[in-house]
């Protein structure tokens, strides 16, 4: 069994990815089980989700990835990793946007604070995976509100689906804004 979470904060397409990757995986032979948190249940508000995927029939299992079991972090925001970071254990990788988002006046996105998630993200041990998933959805999709588009393809290199094409039309025919570049 794997065990991947999908962070980010309210406005970055999380639910809209969460959804086009389980049905991604469901079409693609896997067993998935996924829960979404909105934590402010607000624009700018933390959102998370998280999965346990297999190959094999998954048993009920309870809510929430226990600490030390989660295997693949794909965060849309620095902070938002270094909150789940304390699930992970020494394999665990994660794919982490290089800028940080809005959120609270005392974790705002300047360059400072920024600093301090990526410190704490490299001085945890980790196997980090930088990314500037905006930078990239700008530059081939000529917007950054594909940004989740390009962590999800991230989510299906970590789980090692090669076939991106379910996504693709997954991606594009469940969320009307998606740009096609």
């Amino acid at each position: 069994m794997t065990n991947l979470i999908i962070a980010g904060i309210g406005g970055q397409g999380i639910n809209s990815l969460t959804k086009v990757l389980a049905e991604t995986l469901i079409a693609s032979n896997y067993e998935c089980q996924f829960t979404i948190h909105k934590g402010g249940a607000q624009s700018l508000g933390s959102v998370y989700a998280e999965f346990r995927i297999s190959t094999e029939a998954l048993p009920t299992l309870g809510q929430g990835i226990p600490r030390g079991q989660l295997d693949f972090l794909i965060a849309l925001d620095p902070w938002e990793a270094v909150r789940h970071a304390t699930l992970s254990h020494q394999q665990t990788q994660l794919w982490v946007e290089t800028e940080t988002m809005p959120f609270f006046m005392q974790r705002g996105n300047t360059p400072a604070q920024t600093i301090s998630a990526k410190k704490q993200l490299d001085n945890s041990g980790l196997s980090v995976q930088w990314r500037d998933y905006k930078e990239q959805a700008q530059q081939q999709a000529d917007t950054v509100k594909m940004a989740n588009y390009f962590a999800g393809l991230d989510c299906l290199e970590a789980l090692t689906i090669s076939d991106k094409s379910i996504f693709d039309a997954l991606f594009f025919q469940l969320i009307k804004k998606a740009k096609r570049f």
